[in-house]
C-alpha cells in the first residue's frame, strides 16, 4: 500500500508539472532551454527543489503566478514570483550583507542612544528588502512571439535562434536566463537575476541603500569611539 501511495503522489506531481508547463506555453513564457555554455555563470548553479517552483521559463523558475487581462482585452499570466538563474546568490548575498551590518553595529551602537538603532534597523531592512525584491521579481520577461510578429516591416524585429522568438527594439536576450527581457542594463551573479526594466527600480533602491548602510556604518563606528573618547577625559578629569 504504500509503495502505490508514493507512486500516486509522483503520479499527481508529474500532471500538475504538466498542467504548469501547459499554462506557460499557453501565455507565451515557453521558452525553449537551451544547453548551458561553459563560460556562464549559471552553468555551475542547480534547479531549486522541485516544490519552490511552479514551472521553468527558460532557467528562471516562477513560484507564483496569477491570471490577468491585458490592455487589449487578452488573458495573461503575471509573473508575482519567482527565482533568478543564480537564485542561491540571492541569498547568499543577503546572508552576508546582514551578518557584516549586524556585527558591526552590534559592535558599536551600544554606546549610542535609540534614534540610533531605529535607523540602522530602517537602513538593513530596506537594503535586505530591496535586494529580495530585486532577486525574486519579474525582470521584464517578453511573451514569445512568432506569427504576430511576422507582419511586422523587417526593420522593426529580429530572429533570435537561442530565444525561438522575435526581438523587437527594446528587447534582447540574456544568455544567462535564457529569456528576452525588456530594458535589459546586465546580469549582476550578486543579485542573482537578470536587471532589466522589471526590476531596475529595486535594484537601484539596493544600490543606493547599501551604499548609505555603508556610510553609516562607518558613522556610527566614528561617533561611538569619540563618546568612547569623550567619557575616557571626563573620568580622568573627575579623578
Amino acid at each position: 500500500k504504500s509503495p502505490r501511495m508514493a507512486s500516486d503522489r509522483v503520479e499527481l506531481r508529474d500532471v500538475d508539472a504538466s498542467k504548469q508547463d501547459k499554462k506557460a506555453k499557453l501565455h507565451g513564457l515557453d521558452y525553449p532551454e537551451t544547453e548551458v555554455r561553459a563560460h556562464t555563470i549559471s552553468s555551475m548553479v542547480p534547479a531549486p527543489p522541485r516544490f519552490c517552483y511552479k514551472f521553468k521559463v527558460g532557467r528562471m523558475y516562477v513560484c507564483a503566478a496569477r491570471k490577468s487581462v491585458s490592455d487589449s482585452g487578452e488573458p495573461q499570466l503575471d509573473i508575482l514570483c519567482m527565482l533568478g538563474a543564480c537564485w542561491p546568490m540571492t541569498f547568499i548575498t543577503m546572508g552576508i550583507i546582514g551578518t557584516v551590518a549586524v556585527s558591526a553595529l552590534m559592535t558599536f551602537l551600544p554606546k549610542l542612544s535609540f534614534l540610533w538603532w531605529v535607523a540602522a534597523a530602517f537602513l538593513i531592512g530596506t537594503n535586505l528588502g530591496a535586494l529580495a525584491l530585486t532577486g525574486t521579481s519579474d525582470p521584464g520577461i517578453v511573451r514569445r512571439r512568432t506569427a504576430d510578429v511576422e507582419a511586422e516591416p523587417e526593420v522593426k524585429r529580429r530572429w533570435h535562434s537561442g530565444a525561438d522568438a522575435y526581438l523587437r527594439k527594446g528587447e534582447q536576450y540574456c544568455e544567462e536566463s535564457q529569456v528576452i527581457v525588456k530594458g535589459m542594463d546586465h546580469f549582476c551573479p550578486w543579485t542573482g537575476t537578470v536587471i532589466a526594466e522589471g526590476n531596475m527600480l529595486y535594484f537601484q533602491i539596493f544600490l543606493a541603500s547599501l551604499c548609505t548602510l555603508l556610510g553609516f556604518i562607518a558613522l556610527v563606528c566614528f561617533v561611538s569611539v569619540s563618546v568612547e573618547h569623550q567619557e575616557r577625559i571626563a573620568k580622568r578629569g573627575g579623578m
